[in-house]
């Protein structure tokens, strides 16, 4: 979404953003409600241990007292809220199934417990408790880590007395050591084969292209070699068997409409839930994956003018500085300091996510946030090497005025309070947009696996611990960036994009080797909790850089100051790092 600021006036171009917002709410909730044919309610349930979670309950017209319908529980995968699997939730909801779909422990609205699947099991037990749900039909599904809670649930006592079971396992391994678990019910198992989180579960050691069926040919009774995928295969106690494995990544096995088409099948086939005359293949949730990304792109877009009026105040007007000309020349130098430390930071990601869980985790119980925490940790890293290659600029390139540096870097206690100040006011008029749409509609914007949605109160007090981590450290970054990138002559469209360059090459690097290898050789890198944790942590914040070098640029072209810079950053990364990634176990 590309808004050039001298055509319009950042007023309409707010009104624009906000007009692009409230639209986007109204095509997810008319999607979200398959027409207003579906009600949807935001629903809290407590498990056996005394644990708080959120989660929605899909419940379609057909679901009454009179006649119950087919129940199903989505488990969500680790780290992920449910809203990651509003494609199937909506698709199996308006054929009539009434749906609960939860947060997993720790993440958006749900409090953090260490119990193993007592969220699936009491999900499945709020489920089963409804006048409106048929409990003799019922079903589960689990991706990834939700696998185990989906499992769980399926095999729970709540469920045990339906004559009709099933359950779909998406990219994680049928889970149990004893499938008996599994007579009676039926099974699904959908297994990309570009899943880079299935080396050594449902992909062999080795790969070798070929799946490494194990459990599910156990269960069917012939050999991991003679099974075949799409094959529905009977079993003696009448239950079917059947798996996918579609060319998807591990985060797309869910998405992608044949996956929902096939997952519709199969519960219509097992549990006889559809009470519409909708085919598995009549598919409208791509609305929703539009929508929610639209919103995402409009509250993004939304700083820039924000803030552009915000420095019309007298009260910020104190923060606008004469901009230096540009100086930098593209020589080799200029490359080797933009280009070797993204590079460094980028071999360092692998160890230091996982370490910086480890170490803020020991610390004082203030930061919480597990995933951030692992960022945070390379983030602080990466700002050490900058700031060591910077120095050793100063001494090489000639173009590096030490005077300039030292006018960057002055500020006032005042100045860098009335800073932070403008970077939560410009952050947060998106953050009110989103705090009214997540009211009115339930949801609310995603990019990918970023989502835009409001920091439940419990996580509130984690603002301003980590707001001041982020803020120390986009001030080095804003320091070296905003003025140090700038070549003398260049355009501002390469003033961004050798920023964005800058910020992303590291996160560019890294998802690149692991995807890149994956492709050519079908052995995934990701083979223990350190690569899988890295991987979601650069992945996570890739496409926020776009963001974040647009930041850089446009506000120290208004401003002239680091600082301001910095505290944007700041407020909008901290914003979508605390508002739904699991709280750290301890």
């Amino acid at each position: 979404m590309k808004i050039s600021m001298e055509k319009f006036s950042p007023q309409k171009v707010l009104l624009g953003t906000l007009i692009v917002f409230f639209c986007s709410m109204l095509i997810l909730q008319a999607t979200l409600t398959s027409g207003w044919s579906v009600q949807k309610r935001r629903v809290n349930f407590v498990t056996d241990d005394g644990v708080n979670l959120s989660g929605t309950l899909y419940v379609p017209a057909n679901a009454t007292q009179e006649t119950p319908a087919a129940g199903i529980v989505v488990a969500p995968g680790g780290n992920t809220p449910h809203t990651f699997y509003a494609s199937y939730e909506i698709e199996l909801a308006r054929r009539g199934y009434v749906v609960l779909a939860y947060d997993y422990y720790g993440t958006v609205g749900s409090e953090m417990s260490t119990a193993a699947g007592s969220g699936a099991v009491a999900a499945m037990k709020y489920l089963t408790g409804l006048s409106f749900v048929d409990t003799d039909r019922l079903g589960a599904t689990g991706h990834s880590n939700g696998g185990g809670q989906a499992s769980a649930a399926i095999t729970s006592e709540y469920a045990a007395g339906a004559t009709k079971r099933g359950v779909v396992f998406i990219g994680c391994g049928i889970s149990g050591q004893d499938l008996s678990v599994y007579d009676g019910i039926g099974l699904m198992a959908i297994w990309g084969k570009l899943d880079e989180a299935g080396q050594g579960t449902f992909w062999d050691v080795y790969h070798e292209d070929r799946l490494n069926y194990g459990a599910f040919a156990e269960l069917v009774g012939v050999e991991s070699s003679e099974v075949e995928p799409g094959k529905w295969y009977s079993g003696t106690d009448s239950s079917v068997r059947v798996i996918y494995t579609p060319n998807t990544f591990h985060c797309l096995s869910n998405i992608v409409p044949s996956s929902v088409s096939n997952i519709v099948d199969f519960f219509d086939r097992t549990i006889d839930g559809n009470a519409s005359e909708l085919s598995a293949n009549s598919l409208i949730y791509i609305w929703q994956e539009f929508a929610v990304l639209l919103a995402a792109l409009a509250l993004c877009v939304m700083i820039f003018p924000a803030g552009a009026l915000l420095l019309e105040m007298p009260f910020f007007a104190s923060l606008k500085r004469p901009v230096p000309q540009a100086a930098g020349k593209a020589d080799a130098k200029f490359w080797v300091f933009l280009l070797l430390p993204a590079v460094i930071s980028a071999l360092l990601v692998k160890s230091t996510v996982i370490q910086g869980q480890t170490i803020m985790g020991k610390l004082p119980r203030l930061f919480n946030v597990q995933s951030t925490n692992g960022f945070i940790w390379w983030f602080f890293l990466s700002a050490l090497i900058a700031v060591v290659f910077f120095l050793v600029r100063m001494k090489v390139d000639k173009t590096v005025s030490k005077e300039r540096v030292q006018e960057r870097l002055a500020i006032s206690f005042t100045g860098l309070l009335k800073s932070a100040l403008f970077g939560l006011a410009a952050v947060g008029v998106p953050y009110i947009a989103a705090v009214f749409g997540d009211r009115l509609v339930g949801w609310y914007g995603r990019v990918f696996q970023s989502y835009f949605a409001p920091i439940a109160s419990y996580r509130v007090y984690e603002f301003p611990v980590y707001f001041i981590l982020f803020g120390a450290l986009f001030v080095v970054f804003a320091f070296i960036q905003a003025d140090g990138l700038r070549l003398a002559g260049a355009s501002a469209r390469t003033d961004y994009w050798l920023t964005f360059l800058a910020n992303a090459l590291p996160a560019i690097l890294f998802v690149g080797y692991i995807f890149g290898r994956l492709l050519l050789t079908h052995v995934t890198p990701i083979a223990g909790r350190e690569m899988s944790r890295a991987n979601g942590a650069m992945m996570g914040m890739l496409l926020l850089y776009f963001v974040v070098a647009k930041a850089v640029t446009y506000f120290y072209k208004k401003t002239g100051n680091i600082y301001v810079v910095a505290m944007v950053n700041a407020a909008f990364i901290t914003w979508l790092s605390i508002n739904t990634p699991q709280f750290m176990i301890f």
